[in-house]
Parts: structure tokens; sequence; C-alpha cells
């Protein structure tokens, strides 16, 4: 008598099939995931540190960084104002990425011209512009979005403005800082409270 070979039958190939397309699947949302998750976490590192670069710019000049003068407690007493800031996403890197001049040891008689270091350096893929000019440069989010600074912030998202520097900065607030995130839209006024995907410097 012949006895019949011990291979697969059809429908135990088509099990077998049926498990590895699964398992293929699986592997490749977990690949996307895992980039996804990659850009998000460099995104919020690079966030933070401009978060810090901003800090320190404070800490040299006593204000955050923007095209106006500083305003002094006189003019703020004499109810003296910048004009309002709209979001930008082409000042901040001039502000930090760029050498700076700065004026120390100010009197009647002049004061020393101090050159001083970018506050940030940035890698290639963080960036895009020319490099010549003002306000050509945009710092980039892991997406290839720019990523935006507004003076002055908001507190936590709660549209109110973030108070925090009391009465040592022109506009008595710290900043916002914010990646529209991986679907690349930001809606200014919805996501001071409801972030969704948006990456932030106060909404970590």
């Amino acid at each position: 008598m012949r006895k019949h070979g011990s291979g697969f039958t059809l429908i135990e190939l088509l099990v077998v099939i049926a498990i590895l397309g699964f398992l293929a699947a699986t592997l490749v949302v977990a690949a996307v995931g895992l980039k996804q998750r990659a850009k998000i976490e460099k995104t919020a590192a690079l966030i933070k540190r401009l978060d810090t670069a901003c800090e320190a710019y404070f800490t040299k000049f006593q204000d955050y960084p923007s095209d106006f003068a500083r305003l002094t407690a006189a003019d703020k007493q004499a109810s003296v104002t910048w004009p309002t800031i709209v979001p930008n996403d082409k000042l901040l890197f001039d502000y930090l990425g760029r050498p700076l001049q700065a004026a120390t040891n100010y009197s009647a008689g002049g004061g020393k011209i101090e050159m001083l270091s970018p506050f940030l350096e940035f890698t290639t893929s963080e960036v895009s512009g020319p490099w010549t000019g003002a306000k050509s440069v945009q710092i980039l989010d892991s997406w290839g979005n720019p990523i935006w600074y507004e003076l002055p912030g908001f507190a936590h998202g709660s549209g109110f403005l973030d108070t925090s520097r009391g009465q040592t900065s022109s506009t008595n607030s710290r900043f916002d800082l914010t990646s529209a995130g991986a679907n690349g839209t930001a809606d200014s006024l919805t996501d001071k409270t409801d972030p969704k995907d948006d990456i932030t410097n106060w909404n970590p």
C-alpha cells in the first residue's frame, strides 16, 4: 500500500499565509509608530533646547528675543507698550543662532562692544533658508515644518498671558514655542487650550 506524503493541505497553507501576513502588517505598524515616536521626541528635545536658549538670552539681556527695544520700568509706568507681536517662524534664529553684539560697561563716556557666540547650535536638518540676510532662516521640526515663536506667551494653554516673569520682561510674560506636529496644521487660538498633536514648551 502506498503511503501518502506528510505535506501541508491547502487549508493549512492558507492559515500559515494568513498568520505571516498578520505578523508582517503588525511589524509595519510598529515600525511606523516607532518612527513617529522618534520624530516627536526629537522635536520635543529641540523645543526644550530653544526654551533653554531663550532663557539664557533673557539672563544676558533681561528680555526675550524680539525686534523691539527693551521697555524699562519707567516705560511701563508711562503705559508704553510694544506693538502686538504675532507668531513668527523666521525671527528666533537671528537671536539664538547667530553671533550677537552687546554693549557692556555702558556709561556716559561710552561702553564696550562684546561679541557673543550663538546661544544655540543647530544641525543642518533643524534649519532651512539662506544664512545671509535678516529673518531668512526657519527652525524646523522633525517633519520639516517651521517652529513658531510667540511673545507674549500664554500660561499652560489657558488662553491667558503667562505672567510668571512678573514685571521683569517687556511683555511681563514668557513666550510660546510651537511645532504643529505630524499633521503640520495648527490653530493658534484653539491650540492654546487644546494643543492636540502639537508639541510646545508649555505642554510637553
